[in-house]
């Protein structure tokens, strides 16, 4: 079914137009407010539906050219959400979503906070890899959009992947097929440091064989000597996790070194750490006016420690919690080069621990950065009923943050003092959140 014109009035939760016909609010990507449009109806629901802009008869305010081919393909690349905004416009847009999402809370909601580079932030990407090549997902699909470059990585990226595109085809490698599970590398991975002297490359396979390993190793280490290491991850199960249990290292070490806040970081291949280091350092400047000289900071789904360490010389005391241990691992070391001493760290779930380490530890403070799940019922409300004075709720999911914000409210123990969005996500309509919240004197 095809609608000849419509007018998309504002913009959804997840980044797509709203506009309205026959009763029904219509979901369409790719769209600013202002924007006529002609628009297929794709899926059709009973008080509301999803489409995809054939034509564009005007474009709303904002708009710029897009200068990447993936983002104009049927289907669209899945990185990106709004390559044809301006970034003022993106921002504009980040912080009515979060406007609308926290209204109760308006007078709490401070100004949204920019990205220092709008392109080539990321230091992380993984790609799955298939018949065509190298790519990204389209929305809510497995079908690989492959391109030549991206607008959001390093353009050092592009040019590893090219070359090792070649030495994969030379060498054979067949490509994973997900429908039959046939076929074996899965995902190409890359990680870099902030200065980009350092990169490890990750190769996602389904078999511990790999033909040639040695040799693309060789030869991509050859051409880009800023790789310190190439690791062979194995993932054997038919399944949409991109890493599995096994791995293998065909050349360098498994970690990066980089540097955050004045410290000196290891980072295992696998641990989490925030794609864009301009935002986490305006993130850590700003949770930094938060701690106090007495203050026993728990760091909750820590990672590699980096809030928490980067935290410790203004705080009495420092405790994190991680599911990974080699993040653990490089947690410790971190702290050690650094001469850091009131820090300590423990491998495990934070539901698990929390019980035990808020009478152990006796923590005041309390930093949240989970998964973008967010944070179990069950751990939110004993927080409620613990002694700590204050936490710092970091999110990369808005919806999921509104809803723990109003299991931590719901008993008045806690009130909310501080909302502040960063862009972490440029051209996405994805964001970090910080909220702060105090006990209740």
């Amino acid at each position: 079914m095809t609608i000849e014109e419509l007018r998309i009035e504002k913009i959804a939760m997840g980044g797509k137009g709203i506009a309205f016909h026959g009763g029904r609010a219509i979901f369409i990507p790719q769209c600013l407010v202002g924007d006529v449009v002609r628009a297929e109806i794709t899926h059709m629901k009973k008080d509301h539906a999803f489409a995809r802009a054939l034509h564009y008869h005007s474009r709303g305010e904002g708009h710029v050219s897009v200068l990447c081919d993936a983002f104009d393909k049927n289907p669209a690349c899945g990185g990106c959400d709004w390559l044809m905004a301006s970034y003022p416009k993106q921002l504009e847009y980040k912080d009515m979503l979060t406007c609308e999402l926290f209204h109760e809370h308006q007078d709490k909601i401070l100004e949204f906070e920019a990205s220092p580079s709008q392109t080539g932030y990321r230091n992380k990407v993984f790609m799955p890899y298939g018949r065509e090549g190298y790519g990204i997902f389209a929305p809510y699909s497995h079908e690989i959009v492959t391109h030549e470059t991206c607008l959001n990585q390093p353009e050092l990226f592009d040019l590893i992947l090219k070359e090792l595109e070649k030495l994969l085809n030379k060498a054979g490698v067949e490509s994973y097929d997900e429908l039959s599970h046939k076929g074996n590398l899965r995902h190409i991975g890359l990680r870099a440091n902030h200065e980009l002297s350092e990169i490890l490359l990750i190769l996602v396979t389904k078999s511990a064989k790999l033909p040639f390993s040695k040799t693309i190793a060789e030869g991509i280490t050859k051409s880009f000597p800023q790789i310190v290491g190439v690791v062979q991850n194995i993932n054997r199960e038919r399944s949409n996790v991109i890493l599995g249990q096994e791995d293998k290292l065909l050349f360098g070490r498994d970690y990066l070194q980089d540097e955050l806040q004045g410290l000196r970081v290891r980072l295992n291949y696998q641990s989490f750490w925030q794609i864009n280091g301009g935002t986490m350092r305006k993130i850590l400047n700003f949770m930094a006016q938060e701690i106090e000289q007495n203050d026993r900071v728990l760091d909750a789904f820590c990672g590699i420690g980096a809030i928490g360490l980067s935290l410790a010389a203004r705080a009495h005391s420092v405790f994190g919690i991680e599911e990974l241990p080699a993040a653990i691992e490089d947690a410790r070391i971190t702290a050690r080069e650094n001469g850091i001493t009131n820090a300590r760290f423990e491998a495990g779930l934070f539901e698990t621990l929390f019980e035990k380490v808020n009478s152990e530890f006796m923590p005041n403070t309390l930093i949240l950065d989970p998964p973008r799940g967010g944070v179990k019922k069950e751990v939110l409300n004993a927080i409620c009923e613990s002694k700590i004075e204050k936490i710092l709720y970091l999110s990369c999911s808005l919806p999921n943050l509104k809803r723990d914000m109003d299991i931590l409210l719901k008993n008045g123990n806690y009130q909310l003092t501080k909302i502040k969005g960063f862009d972490m996500f440029p051209n996405t309509w994805h964001t970090e959140t910080l909220a702060i919240f105090e006990k209740r004197q």
